[in-house]
């Protein structure tokens, strides 16, 4: 860390809601100046939705995930409100023939920049600067990528059998349970920004959110996963509240944790935060933590139990660093 009262640059890993939760938070840092600098690395695999299939008819990275981020960085104030409900607002489903249904504002404005021209990362850039956006967006690849999974326990005639489950969407809505998970292309292009940013970061976050269809893919980029083993930035994972039914049902805050060991053996965790309600006790959260090297801290940071309440998570990110010091 820079200084005693700054966390210095920091950047976040994930995608969908639980990375809004946490770039709301990290937001409120920088604009109290606790943080210097900040960056979202997203991930690329959503294949459902209007991200789907813009992603289909255009051959570009999908864009949900991306939008998402820079809505949670526009400005605190009314502006910034206006401009997230044009940015997020989804044209309703129906029957009519415009094309529109189902597409969010801001994914049509990201797949124009980007089929004009502009690469990926230079199309955020533009309409993070356009919207007045407080730190960068960035993806974890140029390139769209494909999440692919082992799942056991889909045959109920035979429990132990694998099947080869490809997208995010079936991923993330399985019956069974992920044994295995890659990316295809297994070795795609990492976003250079991305990996200078995780360079120069003093903290790297990591969730909360969707297990493994958006905490772990950008990590299965080789490129980045280089940088973050590389780094001596302090990491920090955020637990996720509970299971989600599908990829992760059943999961309590120790399998989440294993899960990473086992996919993440080179990548040490120096803080997992979890929450105070968590269903397991102080005793558990610990040796979870300890299993990869790293620290537990029990702090409120829920809204309810399915959701991190973004100003408490900016008070335990703030402790939690300040806790940890400087490698």
């Amino acid at each position: 860390m820079s200084e005693s009262s700054s966390l210095g640059r920091v950047v976040a890993f994930g995608g969908g809601h639980g990375l809004f939760a946490t770039l709301r938070a990290a937001r409120a840092l920088l604009d109290a100046a606790a943080i210097t600098d900040l960056t979202a690395i997203v991930g690329v695999c959503d294949d459902g939705g209007s991200s789907g299939r813009i992603r289909k008819a255009f051959d570009v990275a999908p864009p949900g995930d991306l939008r998402m981020a820079i809505a949670a960085l526009l400005p605190n104030n009314r502006l910034g409100e206006g401009i997230e409900s044009i940015l997020q607002y989804r044209f309703p489903s129906g029957n009519s023939e415009s094309g529109l249904e189902g597409h969010v504002v801001g994914n049509v404005l990201l797949t124009a920049l980007w089929n004009g021209g502009a690469s990926t990362h230079e199309g955020l850039d533009f309409l993070g600067s356009l919207l007045g956006v407080q730190g960068r967006v960035l993806p974890c690849s140029a390139e769209a990528i494909d999440i692919v999974a082992q799942i056991v326990g889909l045959d109920p005639l035979d429990p132990t059998r694998s099947s080869e489950v490809s997208g995010q969407v079936a991923i993330a809505t399985t019956g069974g349970r992920v044994a295995k998970i890659w990316i295809e292309p297994t070795d795609p292009q990492a976003c250079q920004e991305a990996v200078e940013a995780i360079d120069q970061a003093e903290i790297l976050v990591f969730g909360p959110g969707s297990w493994f269809t958006s905490v772990v893919p950008s990590l299965l980029v080789p490129g980045i996963r280089r940088a973050v083993a590389r780094s001596s930035a302090r990491r920090i994972l955020i637990m996720n509240l509970s299971e989600q039914i599908g990829e992760t049902t059943g999961f309590t805050p120790a399998d989440y944790v294993k899960s990473w060991c086992a996919l993440f053996s080179d990548i040490a965790l120096d803080a997992i935060i979890f929450d105070l309600d968590q269903t397991q006790g102080q005793w558990q959260c610990e040796q979870a933590a300890q299993s990869v090297g790293a620290k537990a801290f029990r702090i409120e940071v829920a809204s309810s139990a399915a959701t991190h309440d973004p100003d408490k998570l900016a008070d335990a990110l703030r402790f939690v660093a300040r806790d940890l010091g400087s490698k």
